[in-house]
């Protein structure tokens, strides 16, 4: 018996709530039976790889001999073919027990498909998350503030200094703006700083890649030390395929909106990432003024992460000081990038830190007043 198996898995906060759908059919194409199954907390490709596994064990039930597996992932129908490897920790279980699975088939012979040719397991992979979403006893994080400040205005003499000062000085991630000349008017610096740096701190390495085809680039970048990696949407032929690339790698992603960049572009993805890093200057050169247009933005793309329930962090970057910083959290900001304003703030860093921190918590508190002010409403 050959036995078709259309297979997707869809996580809605990668990881949260998530699902996974299975349809198999006949060599006709004839719907013979479908699968689905809620998760509580997965992750995309987790996810992708859970329907597999249920689709192999459905396809034994079904007394199949021969099997071909179709799925719109790319990189879950690479890494079972031997195409790519499987680098995460937690995916590689479920890549052995997939692989243990197949074995049990005289054949099986495993297919890359276009999303809209996968669209009834793709619905009852939605179906079966906003089901765990249902089930799931809803959970208020509160926003905590990060400060992530910007190298490109540090001395370049004394960096390892430089990032260990920071450190010391309370902040939470540093900031490495790479830019390549052509996706921005800049030529900034590239791995061996960040490779030089990485022994001198245990901060988490915050890149902001400035860069065409930064798809390229993504593995040499989380090797030299990168732990969030953030990209544009216009510098890379698939976003979607980049984000998945950084997440395999091993690092958190974030995608870039310009300022002239639509919040629409980050819509889709939002339950892909890691950051949303929005732009309040054009970016290039460190030291522009603020552009306060962009925070409707902000606003917007909050109320998305609020409404699915998501841990996305929120990231502005361009002209951020202690004089506008309140605005930006009140806003729905959580990550404040700095260049300037830590290191020309004409003070030392651990105040200038501190001087951030203080403005940025003012927002979040009137953030709170705000929520108070609607709940009791």
């Amino acid at each position: 018996m050959t036995l078709r198996l259309y297979v997707d898995g869809s996580s809605l906060g990668n990881p949260g709530p998530g699902g996974i759908g299975v349809v198999a059919c006949d060599e006709q194409g004839h719907v013979i039976a479908t699968h689905s199954v809620p998760f509580p907390q997965v992750t995309n490709n987790e996810a992708e790889y859970r329907a597999v596994i249920e689709a192999l064990k459905l396809a034994q039930q079904l007394g199949a001999d021969e099997v071909h597996l179709f799925s719109d992932s790319e990189l879950i129908v690479q890494q079972l073919k031997g195409s790519f490897l499987v680098k995460s920790p937690t995916l590689r279980p479920l890549h052995r027990e997939a692989l243990s699975l197949s074995q049990r088939f005289q054949k099986l012979a495993i297919h890359h498909i276009p999303r809209e040719q996968n669209e009834l397991a793709n619905k009852l992979a939605q179906q079966a998350a906003l089901t765990a979403q249902k089930t799931k006893p809803p959970v208020v994080l509160p926003r905590t503030i990060k400060i992530s400040p910007s190298i490109l205005s540090a001395d370049f003499r004394r960096l390892g200094e430089v990032v260990r000062e920071l450190e010391s000085a309370g902040a939470d991630w540093v900031h490495f703006d790479i830019i390549d000349g052509r996706f921005a008017p800049n030529i900034t610096f590239g791995f061996p700083i960040i490779e030089a740096l990485r022994s001198e701190t245990s901060l988490p390495f915050d890149v902001h890649l400035m860069i065409v085809e930064p798809e390229r680039y993504v593995e040499r970048f989380v090797r030299a030390g990168a732990n969030i990696l953030s990209v544009h949407p216009e510098a890379s032929y698939s976003v979607h395929r980049t984000i998945a690339q950084i997440k395999e790698a091993g690092a958190k992603a974030g995608l870039v909106l310009n300022p002239g960049t639509p919040p629409e572009m980050a819509k889709s993805l939002l339950h892909l990432l890691d950051v949303v890093l929005v732009m309040s200057v054009d970016p290039g050169f460190s030291g522009q003024k603020f552009l306060p247009f962009v925070l409707n933005k902000v606003r917007i793309i909050r109320q998305w992460i609020d409404e699915q329930g998501l841990t996305t962090e929120v990231e502005i970057d361009g002209g951020v000081t202690a004089e506008n910083a309140a605005e930006c959290v009140a806003a729905g900001v959580t990550v404040i990038v700095s260049a300037t304003g830590v290191f020309n703030a004409n003070k030392p860093l651990a105040q200038a830190i501190a001087d951030l921190r203080r403005a940025a918590e003012q927002g979040l508190k009137r953030t709170d007043l705000d929520r108070s002010a609607n709940t009791n409403g």
